[in-house]
């Protein structure tokens, strides 16, 4: 199936990186996005438009990028969605979705699959768009057997690895608990700069002895110069970020887990979208909230 044709539906900030690291490796690909005009860059480089959500089952595979349970589940809508469309002519093998999704969403999304002969394999992806354009964004993957092969091939396409996480949602899974660490981990870089700040310390050379710790990261570094430099471009919006965490703790819920931690992780994101200071910018504004509410003013520093 190294040749599938595939149709990639969903074509935002992520969505649009994604499909054009398929093309990038040769992928025969079609596109559909609910606004066309986000189809025109792809189509201009030899990509088909897709019409309708259903033309995409005349492909070998679809994979999907969206923002939310609800956008996922239209896509499965009965009236309007993959599976709405004639069986004739029908060629579609396996569905990969790479949203970021509760659980609940994706096992409804393959029980539609399921219902259409159709394969499903949960593939959510890690990284931001840059790290994508880049070939180093991750995968957890998930689902029908019969799937996963394609699924892994297409997603060493986009980024640097695969990891197989089990046969039904459980990549949903990973990929929260993934998001809830990072949304945790911000708010402690958040705290720890406002106060190394506040002592005395540059946050430049907080931050350098940081990343060269134990404790230390790519995600440290790579949060490092927003939290600087006060310069926050949109990685990932507290909107965003404030999402997963919810599903997370749905999830802990669920299962009668305390998770005070997380918790109030998602008081601090919640408190950062009601103050405006992260509009339009990056989850890493958290750190002008925790300054503000030290009566604290933070002033720009330049990153090594």
């Amino acid at each position: 199936m190294s040749d599938a044709s595939v149709a990639f539906l969903g074509l935002g900030r992520m969505g649009a990186v994604m499909a054009g690291r398929l093309m990038d490796a040769g992928t025969q690909l079609s596109v559909w996005n609910r606004t066309e005009a986000k189809c025109a860059p792809l189509v201009d480089r030899g990509a088909t438009r897709l019409a309708r959500v259903s033309d995409a089952a005349g492909c070998d595979a679809v994979f999907s990028m969206v923002l939310d349970d609800h956008a996922l589940a239209d896509l499965h809508d009965p009236a309007t969605g993959l599976f709405s469309g004639p069986v004739d002519g029908r060629r579609l093998k396996v569905w990969i979705d790479g949203s970021t999704v509760s659980p609940a969403s994706a096992e409804a999304a393959a029980a539609a699959a399921a219902d259409a002969g159709v394969a499903h394999v949960s593939a959510p992806i890690s990284g931001n768009p840059g790290v994508v354009e880049s070939g180093n964004a991750i995968f957890a993957i998930s689902g029908d057997d019969a799937g996963l092969d394609l699924a892994e091939e297409l997603c060493l396409r986009i980024g640097r690895a695969a990891h197989r996480v089990g046969g039904r949602a459980e990549a949903n899974v990973v990929k929260l608990c993934t998001n809830a660490l990072l949304a945790v981990t911000m708010q402690s870089i958040a705290e720890i700069a406002v106060l190394g700040d506040m002592l005395g310390v540059s946050r430049a050379a907080l931050m350098g002895f940081v990343n060269d710790s134990a404790i230390g990261s790519p995600f440290s570094t790579y949060k490092t110069p927003p939290v600087v430099e006060l310069d926050f471009p949109t990685a990932f919006t507290p909107e965003g970020q404030r999402k997963d965490i919810r599903l997370a703790l749905e999830l802990a819920r669920a299962v009668e887990l305390p998770m005070p931690v997380l918790t109030e992780t998602e008081v601090a994101y919640t408190r950062l979208i009601a103050s405006g200071l992260g509009e339009g910018q990056d989850f890493a504004t958290l750190i002008l909230n925790v300054a503000r509410d030290a009566g604290h003013t933070l002033e720009p520093e330049r990153t090594p």
